[in-house]
């Protein structure tokens, strides 16, 4: 339905008080379409990562689900979702678009590009900010929808940008396949249902800096829909392509009303120290024209016991929440701080900021500390946390690692443009069966890491044939390298389930103990496990059966030590075996093979003292060979250095010029084998 009235150009916003719409340039938000259907098997999948991204960031990532194509039902299938999946044509289900943009060349992702590309998405600015409110007549059944467009910048399209407004219907319980066999009672959610402007939307020609515009819509709702089951979206872009901004609100009720703006800290990620203060600080500013009242938040989404969170705002400290008063169109810092414990990990808190008394939409964002970490569990999104992720956080707590802890892909990218994984000894890479398994971000943070000392386990189904240059993989330029000069490896074949059991090379030092184990059927008949050809100086470690394809291999480098397999550790039939796997892949990391080679070859490591260390700390060693004992800052950067001669009883390293704070002590020969421990300095 056309609108009934449209305001090409109104007065600025803060002359008329509070807006729909912040005045300050935004970021893009997301809009993801998934392609879907009640009768395709994987489509579940396709629904919980849509989900995950969208709990990741609620304000700025809108989900719809788009019921068409050959395994769509017709009661819920529309004109304008044939169109939009018509004009994405998939070659699959589940697949989707992203904000309708190109990645790669193509606008049809599958579902395990969505979580990338969305983070690319709310990275880049937007010319537009799009405000939307909408109210509901119970008598009429009558929607009546506003939209509010403000430009901060001249939009890239030389002719029109296009908006459109649509509705979703979410709690709708029905039948849905999945792998596991038919689902009776599954909950579908945000399920388009129709749409208020033509499918490509309506034109919007006041496009330059300092535009605004107000369209209003009206929509009669059948009267069989619940409306508490609906929302409204809106969305524009260009034409077809390039969405720049999308928003969701309850069909009842709902608004995007600006109580203000929140300007995040120029980094929301950091590296962060036992007892001393993390601190971001942000702006935030009133979009009321009168004093008003604002609830601040701050609250641990995730964080290690023992930790601390505080905010500061107009020169007090608090914790948890208070509320505080900004003149009329008053700005004010707000200075978050999180102040790690002794207990290592990443502490996750979010930062709230509400009207106070008031129904409007919440400004917030969340901070991430990391501390005391050596050893990092990082997953694709999308990787199965029950069967996959807990093999290898398992399996470090069988190691007896206390200084682990897990994030995912898109968060490690994140910690480590931000200078903050430079206390990280090791790194576990829970690919799994996911796509694509390897993005440029990744291997060019994870190849500098390794340049750098840290070592890499690497598992998953796939990874190489991602990296093949097959028609339909996602490896690029940047992957396929990596795979061949870091991972070491060549891929030969994809295998099958009759490629079983892992049979590990018997004269392999650090796995040749190990017990053949079965290849399981994980996941529901795809069993594709990977065959490679180490690249020296790598070794095999595993073949399938009495066959002489490889699927697994370890090196050691100049710089570090890999170990790499073509299953994922969840496809072992046997639990104690995939723990053991990484168990062992830390201890060779660590250079304990085993605690009787490790101490007749070379000697030991002991328990520093005094702990925490205040000017002087004792390091007791037992060494049969020379090593180099080195104390590293959280950051990774060393800070004493000692070469340690064959039987010297114990080396004292002077602490005193050094920070309070965690520390890591690594001992090492000149053939790769050492110690580390985690110890920590307070004065």
């Amino acid at each position: 339905m056309k609108p009934f009235s449209a305001l090409a150009i109104l007065l600025p916003s803060l002359a008329m008080g509070q807006s729909l719409v912040s005045t300050s340039p935004q970021n893009r938000t997301v809009i993801i379409e998934d392609l879907t259907g009640v009768n395709c098997q994987y489509c579940p999948d396709g629904h919980t990562i849509m989900a995950a991204i969208h709990a990741a960031e609620p304000n700025r990532v809108v989900p719809l689900a788009v019921h068409a194509g050959s395994f769509a039902t017709a009661a819920w299938t529309t004109t304008w979702g044939n169109a939009i999946n018509s004009f994405y044509n998939p070659d699959g289900y589940p697949s989707g678009g992203v904000n309708r943009r190109q990645f790669n060349g193509t606008r049809a992702l599958d579902r395990g590009s969505w979580t990338g590309a969305a983070q690319q998405v709310l990275a880049l600015s937007s010319p537009v900010n799009l405000g939307l409110a909408s109210a509901y007549d119970s008598e009429t059944r009558v929607l009546t929808i506003t939209v509010e467009l403000l430009y901060t910048a001249n939009s890239p399209v030389a002719a029109a940008d296009r908006l459109s407004v649509l509705l979703a219907e979410s709690g709708i319980v029905a039948a849905q396949a999945s792998t596991s066999g038919t689902i009776s009672n599954y909950t579908h959610n945000h399920v388009f249902r129709a749409s208020i402007t033509p499918t490509w939307g309506d034109q919007i020609t006041a496009t330059t800096a300092g535009d605004t515009q107000t369209l209003t819509y009206t929509y009669t709702m059948p009267a069989t829909w619940n409306p508490e089951r609906f929302e409204v979206i809106a969305m524009i872009g260009e034409n077809q392509s390039d969405v720049y901004q999308a928003r969701s609100v309850a069909a009842v009720g709902g608004t995007t009303l600006s109580i203000g703006n929140l300007a995040e800290p120029a980094g929301r990620h950091a590296a962060g120290t036992t007892g001393t203060a993390t601190t971001f600080t942000s702006a935030l500013s009133s979009s009321f024209e009168e004093q008003a009242g604002f609830r601040v938040t701050l609250e641990a989404v995730s964080a290690p016991a023992g930790w601390n969170g505080s905010f500061a705002v107009a020169g007090n400290s608090y914790e948890g929440s208070t509320v505080v008063s900004l003149d009329g169109l008053a700005a004010e810092d707000i200075t978050v701080s999180i102040t790690p414990g002794t207990t290592a990990g990443i502490g996750k808190y979010r930062l709230t900021v509400e009207a106070d008394g008031m129904s409007a939409p919440a400004l917030r964002y969340e901070v991430s500390v990391i501390s005391g970490v050596t050893d990092l569990v990082v997953s694709n999104a999308e990787a199965p946390a029950t069967t996959a992720e807990v093999r290898y956080l398992n399996g470090l707590s069988l190691a007896g690692n206390t200084t682990y802890a897990k994030m995912n892909r898109e968060e490690m990218v994140t910690f480590f443009q931000a200078g903050a994984l430079g206390g990280i000894i090791n790194i576990y890479r829970n690919v799994s069966w996911t796509f694509p398994s390897l993005t440029d971000a990744e291997v060019a943070a994870l190849s500098s890491m390794m340049d750098n000392g840290v070592n890499l386990m690497i598992a998953g189904q796939d990874i190489g044939w991602d990296q093949s240059g097959a028609s339909q993989a996602y490896g690029t330029a940047a992957t396929r390298a990596f795979y061949r000069d870091y991972m070491l490896a060549t891929f030969v074949n994809d295998g099958t389930s009759a490629d079983t059991p892992v049979n590990f090379v018997d004269g392999d030092e650090v796995f040749g103990g190990l017990a053949d184990a079965a290849i399981a059927n994980a996941f529901s008949g795809n069993t594709y496990p990977d065959q490679i050809t180490p690249r020296a100086p790598a070794t095999a470690i595993f073949k399938y059966g009495t066959t002489e394809k490889i699927g697994g291999l370890r090196a050691q480098t100049a710089n570090h030590k890999l170990v790499y397999l073509g299953v994922g550790p969840e496809q072992f039939s046997s639990v104690a075996i995939a723990r053991n796997v990484v168990k062992l892949s830390h201890d060779w990391f660590y250079g304990l093979v085993s605690v009787e080679e490790f101490e007749a070859r070379i000697g030991g490591l002991g328990q520093p003292w005094p702990v925490p260390a205040d000017r002087t700390l004792s390091v007791p060693v037992d060494l049969k060979t020379a090593a180099r004992l080195t104390l590293h800052d959280a950051t990774g950067r060393v800070v004493l250095e000692r070469t340690v001669a064959a039987g010297t009883p114990i080396v004292d390293l002077n602490t005193s010029a050094l920070s309070n704070g965690s520390y890591f002590l690594r001992l090492q020969t000149s053939d790769g084998h050492g110690e580390a421990r985690r110890i920590v300095v307070a004065h």
